[in-house]
């Protein structure tokens, strides 16, 4: 499969060179009606929450509505196409994820360019994974869980929603960091995983908070590591994998706020400044932390090169991995 990493290791440069600029007034009178944020994904899921959270102290801090409008299909891409494809005027925005743009242009032929068709905006937050595991398995921590998966290869088996998904990634590159060899177990969605995971059919799984949170606190499963950088207050006495033997290890989504490419330069800044300070709102700061969404902001130029160090570690990891769909 053909992919473009020099392309990607310049994008910060041609992110910046494709921003138009503008007058500081005209920036001032923005937005002069509303503005639509797409959510490449259905109602009700993470991608489409968030959205509303932002989209509603977007409309109180900047007095015109921004109305969330849903364009599911493809695993996100068909709505991220459409936004990159939109006028790049600020009256079509995007909510902008790991999925869309970096898994997806590390697993196939994307008929958008996530760095060169959208200008970055702000990061908003990033949603950690939890490493659970069934009862059953004789393991309590990472370091018994490693060792026990170089003395038994391809003998405990992970479950995930489907080749490419997050958790697929994030047990490979688990996988490669550490040397041992555990067996992928691919569903049609994460909840199928889950189940299997209750019954046992599978050892281990990686989930978000939201999802095993009722799970680990009612003792059906447990939890071992998160894949944050550092401890989540959700779960304050389970280490990160990183401090469990596996220096470097994070394995964190990201979501953030992006615009088509050549949106003016001080459009993109007064959106930046207005998510910076509804990130500063307890409600919206408590409302993303009900979905698993730890707050969190880059300015554009930081996102940027977030977006392209990012897709050099996923593509790394589909390559040791073997993962396609094409």
């Amino acid at each position: 499969m053909r992919r473009c990493s020099t392309r990607f290791a310049i994008a910060p440069v041609l992110l910046l060179a494709s921003i138009s600029t503008m007058p500081a007034a005209q920036a001032q009178n923005y937005p002069a009606k509303p503005v639509r944020i797409v959510s490449a994904f259905a109602p009700g899921g993470t991608n489409d929450v968030i959205a509303r959270i932002i989209s509603q102290k977007l409309t109180d801090l900047l007095g015109q509505q921004f109305i969330v409008e849903n364009k599911a299909g493809g695993g996100g891409v068909a709505g991220t196409e459409f936004a990159a494809r939109a006028a790049p005027d600020g009256y079509t925005l995007s909510i902008a994820t790991t999925t869309t743009h970096v898994i997806a242009a590390a697993l196939r032929k994307l008929p958008y360019d996530p760095v060169k068709d959208f200008s970055p905006i702000s990061l908003i937050g990033i949603t950690p994974y939890v490493v659970i595991v069934h009862p059953s398995l004789p393991v309590r921590n990472m370091k018994e869980l490693i060792a026990l998966a170089k003395a038994r290869p391809v003998q405990i088996e992970y479950g995930s929603g489907g080749v490419g998904t997050p958790g697929h990634l994030a047990g490979e590159m688990l996988n490669t960091m550490t040397g041992i060899k555990m067996l992928h177990i691919p569903y049609k969605a994460g909840n199928l995983a889950l189940n299997d995971l209750l019954g046992g059919h599978v050892s281990l799984t990686f989930s978000t908070t939201i999802t095993s949170t009722q799970f680990v606190q009612s003792g059906r499963l447990r939890g071992i590591a998160v894949t944050s950088q550092k401890r989540l207050p959700v779960f304050p006495d389970l280490p990160t994998v990183a401090e469990s033997g596996v220096p470097g290890y994070e394995f964190s989504l990201w979501l953030g706020l992006t615009a088509p490419a050549g949106t003016p330069e001080a459009i993109i800044q007064r959106l930046h400044d207005a998510v910076v300070k509804s990130l500063q709102s307890e409600s919206v700061r408590s409302a993303l932390a009900s979905q698993s969404v730890e707050p969190l902001t880059l300015a554009p130029a930081a996102f940027a090169r977030r977006i392209a160090s990012d897709f050099i570690t996923y593509e790394n990891i589909v390559k040791q991995s073997g993962a396609s769909l094409n």
